[in-house]
Formats: structure tokens, C-alpha cells, sequence
């Protein structure tokens, strides 16, 4: 009889229904099902939502503006010659030395112009395009971005000159340098193996230009151990000057390797006319001083702009890679 009394019980219990007459074993799966189903419309609104705003807006938007450039370098580093006006807001331009004649070769022939391209292996088309360019250039590769293994494969084969753009820490934390960036809290063992695996990331590198690094790039100590870890690969150096108080192309000609700054950005401002304007320019510190190296970068105007105003300057200069000038 007792236990006849608890099965009774139990039966009773499977059987219980809340006062609106829906027994609790349903109303808890309803329950389970509704938070299902609301999982699933969350997960679907976050796909959508991701491709998009973040994929259409996003992703396009860090692409065309290619990778995180500190504003404001000094626009000219000349050895000689009367400086132009500052713009506000824009360092004071640093007056560089004539380098010696031993680090820039000097032949009875054209001036030489090197143009750097920097940022190479962000886009796959235009780098492309550039290593297929009818004017010598020189392709500087970021050790992280996505097609730079193959691009700059690309350009070994072809016989192109290589650089690693290699990213080192700018001032202040508004402008991010990338994967891969050195820092000056890094221990020096941080930095030589940091150094060490950007190198492996553009294996075919000659040399070295830096990415951003206006603070870095100030700091004798910090310079000091990068321009070693150079000479002990026998790469060479050439300072892009993001900063007026850079002193890494002093560092390098003490060490010494080989090495030089740069003369002039052809693309601060996106505007063809204004980067023809400022190739005009690089053509003439050439005139005056036998070599002249500028930076661009692989954006859709600058590659018009060359494109269109370069060729007219060959009868005045040689475009070569910035390695035949060291």
C-alpha cells in the first residue's frame, strides 16, 4: 500500500500544471525554445550588422587609407639650398649635411632620383601595378600586411629593389605603427627579435626605412642597438624623417653602414596635381645635388600621378633604386 501511495504521488507530480492549466514540463520547454530562438536572431543580427557597416564601411575605409601614417612630417630634407615656408602646424624642417662622398655614389652622368614606395602589401592590385611601373622604383614592404610575401617575391624575381618598411613607435598612442612594432619600453632583446621576425616576413630585404617611429627614431640608444642589428645583416638604411628631431641617420653614419634620408614626401596631400608638383621638386634638389630619394606611397593618385608626370623628368635625371645611391 505504500508504495502504490508513492507512485500515486509521483504520477501526480509529472502531472502538476500551473494554474493556467499548462502543465510546467511544457512551460519550461516553451521557455527553452524562446531563449533559442532568440539566441538566434541575435547571432543573425550581429552577421548582418558585420557585413554591412563593418565590412562595407569599415574594411574599405582602413584599405583606401592603406596603414596608419603620423601626420605632419617635415615635407623636405635638403642639404643645401633656402627652405620654404613652413605651413602651421607642421615641424620645422630639419638642414640636413651633404653626406660624404663615400655614402652617396656620385657618377659624371643624370642626377639619380630613388622613389621609396612605402606600405607595399596592403593592396594586392596596385602593388602589382607598381612592381610592372615603367620608372625604377623601390618597394618598401610592412612585415605584416597581408600580400607582402607574395609582392615582395614578386619584386625579388623581378630584380627589384627590396626594403622592409619596418614599423617603430610614433609619439603619443594616437597613430597605431602595426604588427610587429619595435618600442622604446621593449627590453633590447624584445626589439632584436621583434626585428628578427619582420626580417623573416620580407626575406628578401636590402635594407631597412622606418615605418612612423617619430619618437623612436629620436632616441640615440634605442637607434644605437636597431643601427647594429643593420650592420650585423649588412642591410642598409635610409631614415624616412617622420620627425625634425630625428637623429637615426646620424646613428647610422657613426656605426657606420651605409645609409641616407629622405628628400621629400611626393603624398601628403592626395591631389595629382600636387604630387606632380612635388616630384617637380625632387627632380630639382637632384639638379642641385647629383641625388635625391622621395617617399610614396601605393595610393591610386600617387600611382596616376608618377605615372603621368614622371616620364617628362628622364631627360634631366636616372631613376634608380635608392641601393644605387648607397
Amino acid at each position: 500500500m505504500i508504495q502504490e501511495h508513492k507512485r500515486r504521488l509521483r504520477k501526480k507530480g509529472r502531472n502538476r500544471k500551473s494554474p493556467g492549466g499548462i502543465s510546467l514540463t511544457r512551460l519550461a520547454g516553451f521557455a527553452v525554445l524562446f531563449l533559442l530562438l532568440a539566441a538566434s536572431v541575435c547571432v543573425a543580427g550581429y552577421v548582418i550588422f558585420f557585413r554591412t557597416v563593418f565590412a562595407q564601411e569599415i574594411l574599405p575605409a582602413i584599405k583606401s587609407a592603406i596603414v596608419f601614417e603620423e601626420p605632419n612630417p617635415p615635407v623636405h630634407t635638403e642639404p643645401a639650398g633656402p627652405k620654404e615656408p613652413v605651413a602651421a602646424g607642421v615641424p620645422a624642417e630639419p638642414v640636413v649635411e651633404p653626406v660624404a662622398e663615400h655614402d652617396i655614389a656620385k657618377k659624371p652622368d643624370l642626377p639619380k632620383v630613388a622613389i621609396i614606395i612605402d606600405d607595399m602589401g596592403w593592396d594586392e592590385a596596385i602593388g602589382e601595378q607598381l612592381l610592372n611601373f615603367p620608372i625604377e622604383l623601390t618597394y618598401s614592404f610592412l612585415p605584416f600586411a597581408p600580400h607582402t610575401k607574395k609582392l615582395e617575391n614578386l619584386a625579388f624575381l623581378a630584380g627589384k629593389t627590396v626594403f622592409l618598411h619596418l614599423p617603430l613607435q610614433p609619439k603619443g598612442s594616437t597613430y597605431n605603427p602595426g604588427p610587429g612594432a619595435l618600442y622604446l619600453h621593449d627590453p633590447p632583446e624584445m626589439q632584436r627579435a621583434k626585428f628578427t621576425k619582420c626580417l623573416q616576413e620580407v626575406p628578401h630585404a636590402m635594407g631597412v626605412n622606418n615605418h612612423m617611429g617619430s619618437s623612436f627614431t629620436e632616441d640615440e640608444p634605442a637607434m644605437t642597438n636597431l643601427i647594429h642589428e643593420m650592420k650585423e645583416r649588412s642591410l642598409v638604411f635610409v631614415d624616412s624623417v617622420t620627425t625634425s628631431g630625428s637623429i637615426a641617420w646620424q646613428v647610422a653614419q657613426a656605426a657606420p653602414i651605409k645609409s641616407a634620408r629622405r628628400s621629400i614626401f611626393l603624398d601628403n596631400t592626395l591631389d595629382e596635381e600636387k604630387i606632380c608638383n612635388q616630384l617637380g621638386k625632387l627632380v630639382q634638389i637632384a639638379e642641385r645635388q647629383g641625388w635625391a630619394i622621395g617617399i610614396g606611397h601605393p595610393h591610386r593618385v600617387t600611382v596616376d600621378a608618377i605615372a603621368n608626370c614622371g616620364e617628362k623628368y628622364r631627360t634631366r635625371v636616372q631613376y634608380v633604386g635608392v641601393a644605387e645611391l648607397l
